[in-house]
């Protein structure tokens, strides 16, 4: 267990689960990690075989359809909270409008069409939603 701070609500707790689920506003939470957490989480970073075996098991878990079902049904909750939706809908149009994530969104998209399995995908679902 790690002491951490609920990013939604702000009261300190000690989170044991996972998706991280804040006990005092029972929200899924992205968790702030106090900051002796934080340093201590900085540390096993820099050991190679550390972040290869977190990043195991955060693929495993992904794999999971039981876990998938509890990330998307919070999400979806999410979504359907007006003032979520709409922080989200202004963060995504500020990001749209700088010049540099543009550029960069540019290069990525240029470069996927290049590739002729993605385009054929993309070609299969435009006409799929024509039809």
């Amino acid at each position: 267990m790690s002491s951490c701070v609920c990013a939604k609500c702000k009261k300190p707790w000690e989170m044991s689960s996972s998706p991280a689920i804040c006990p005092v506003c029972n929200q899924v939470s992205f968790a702030i990690a106090i900051p002796e957490v934080s340093a201590a989480v900085k540390n096993h970073y820099q050991d190679p075989e550390y972040r290869a075996k977190i990043s195991a098991a955060v693929k495993k878990r992904f794999q999971d359809p039981e876990y998938q079902a509890k990330v998307k049904a919070a999400a979806k909750k999410r979504w359907q909270d007006p003032g979520y939706r709409a922080k989200q809908n202004a963060a995504m149009k500020k990001r749209g409008q700088d010049p540099e994530y543009r550029a960069k969104r540019s290069v990525v998209a240029k470069k996927c069409w290049q590739d002729p399995e993605y385009r054929a995908k993309m070609k299969a679902a435009h006409s799929k939603g024509h039809d």
